[in-house]
């Protein structure tokens, strides 16, 4: 397979963010396009505060893996001589084979790729208490780490009622692995046609007076 580093693409809020007391902040008004966060069988999706990493697979067996940007191992490497940051990339997608949160395609299944991220201890603050790193795909979150009460339509669907729900959100994700219940870092909704948009608790006005109280 071409050793083709392809960026991800940044994912928009369905909120329209403005400006306001210096803040980049989230506004009640819509993103034109984006009214389909509300529609039925959308997900709400566990977001991990990590860093995107990719796994290319042929015939079965993994051949590289990269981050954002460039290439960070390929089956011709040897752990013993990676530079500790891309060891972490590497150990990481080893544990979460152990851990069982993916497993490489069989070799019928062809060559393809799997994207996720990669959280730890040394990696934005380690919000997910995690004691060793993990490569965490997204289509592992998406299948175990949604939220039932946002498909069921159980609470209202509107700004004000997304506003309070996620001053207390916590990761699925994190209470699944280590039993404790930490703030999540956001969502990420996706559409069944494949569209996303996603929300971080960063992008409203209250998490910044949160940050100066603590």
């Amino acid at each position: 397979m071409e050793n083709k580093i392809i960026d991800f693409p940044k994912i928009k809020s369905p909120f329209k963010r403005e400006t306001i007391d210096g803040k980049y902040v989230v506004t009640p008004k819509i993103e034109d396009g984006y009214e389909w966060i509300f529609d039925d069988g959308v997900l709400a999706v566990d977001k991990l505060h990590g860093t995107n990493i990719c796994v290319y697979y042929d015939e079965g067996k993994i051949t590289h893996i990269s981050n954002r940007t460039q290439l960070v191992m390929t089956r011709d490497d040897s752990l013993f001589d990676l530079p500790r940051d891309k060891a972490r990339i590497a150990h990481g997608v080893l544990n979460s084979i152990e851990k069982g949160l993916f497993a490489v395609p069989k070799a019928r299944e062809g060559s393809g790729k799997i994207y996720g991220e990669l959280i730890g201890p040394k990696i934005n603050g380690n919000i997910h208490k995690v004691d060793r790193y993990y490569f965490v795909p997204f289509d592992y979150l998406k299948e175990r780490c949604h939220w039932r009460s946002w498909v069921s339509n159980k609470y209202p669907k509107d700004f004000d009622s997304i506003d309070m729900w996620f001053k207390e959100l916590i990761s699925l994700f994190t209470k699944k692995m280590t039993k404790k219940e930490e703030y999540a870092e956001g969502l990420v909704f996706y559409h069944p046609d494949g569209r996303k948009t996603k929300l971080r608790r960063d992008m409203y006005s209250w998490y910044y007076n949160k940050q100066k109280e603590n």
